[in-house]
């Protein structure tokens, strides 16, 4: 299997941005509102829409947090913000998942565009002072629906060579080295990625196992994330500690499952002291650092 590496990146998949837009119906308190506070340690908001509608927003934001988690388990995250690398075998599959989490989208936002206008006029009927407040913030209807954007776009960035004739030999070097940092980057939180999730999940069966109650669900969540390194992450990984660990726990966990464990006491401890150990090796990964926190 042969690596990414700077040279070759743009063989191997392409880069994609995500953005999605929406109004999520708050305004600053006002002065007035905050006259009785002390100013230098006190901040506030107050929604704008009642309850009922607050929530039909929230099943917009929600959608949109779904379908970006979903984007971000079939690409690797790119150092530019928004941005996420693709590999070849997944750009179909995340073009036409996003068209269809746009349609989605687009019934729920036509939703709360419809109930726009009735929603303002109940929010004023029962918080009149909140409304004095708010009526001017308020956004024409079509305003409204227009800051409900959804958009991606799939792209490369040309390759250093073809920017010779554009910059000075000095600045190309510069910019050549800058890309080849990112494409370091992106590698490295690979690592971390898999170092973070790989801990978690087997820390979680370790601990299970000892309690005397190992989860299927656990053991689902560590299926998805192997599957996850071999139909994503693969191509990114070039150190060897991570290839033998990941084939380790591959080999575990292989037709075992919740279940199986619990029907025997002494294979639930032969498991719990495996998995004990896989983590320690885990731990002792040099050079990674988790991508969240781990609650031990």
């Amino acid at each position: 299997m042969e690596q990414i590496t700077s040279e070759n990146i743009f063989d191997k998949g392409m880069l994609i941005s995500l953005t999605m837009g929406g109004f999520e119906g708050r305004m600053k308190l006002s002065e007035e509102q905050l006259k009785d506070f002390p100013r230098e340690i006190v901040r506030g908001v107050h929604d704008i829409f009642e309850k009922e509608f607050k929530t039909q927003l929230k099943e917009v934001f929600s959608h949109d947090m779904k379908t970006r988690g979903d984007l971000q388990a079939m690409s690797i995250p790119f150092p530019i913000n928004g941005i996420y690398f693709l590999p070849s075998k997944n750009i179909e599959k995340s073009i036409l998942y996003l068209k269809q989490k746009q349609e989605e989208r687009e019934v729920l936002v036509q939703d709360v565009t419809e109930n726009y206008e009735q929603a303002i006029e109940k929010f004023a009927e029962e918080y009149p002072e909140y409304y004095r407040h708010a009526k001017n913030r308020y956004p024409s209807k079509n305003n409204f629906q227009q800051k409900f954007y959804f958009k991606y776009q799939l792209f490369t960035i040309t390759k250093p060579e073809k920017a010779l004739s554009l910059i000075s030999p000095e600045v190309y070097s510069a910019e050549l080295n800058k890309f080849r940092n990112d494409v370091f980057s992106m590698k490295q939180e690979v690592v971390n990625i898999i170092y973070t999730e790989l801990m978690d999940r087997v820390k979680r069966l370790q601990t299970q196992c000892a309690d005397g109650k190992p989860s299927q669900k656990t053991f689902n969540k560590l299926e998805r994330i192997l599957k996850q390194i071999d139909e994503v992450y693969a191509d990114f990984i070039d150190r060897q500690d991570i290839k033998d660990i990941i084939a380790k726990i591959k080999a575990q966990v292989a037709g075992i499952d919740a279940a199986s464990i619990r029907e025997s006491e002494d294979f639930k401890k032969e498991f719990k002291s495996a998995m004990a150990e896989t983590f320690k090796e885990i731990k002792n990964l040099p050079d990674v650092s988790l991508t969240r926190s781990l609650d031990f």
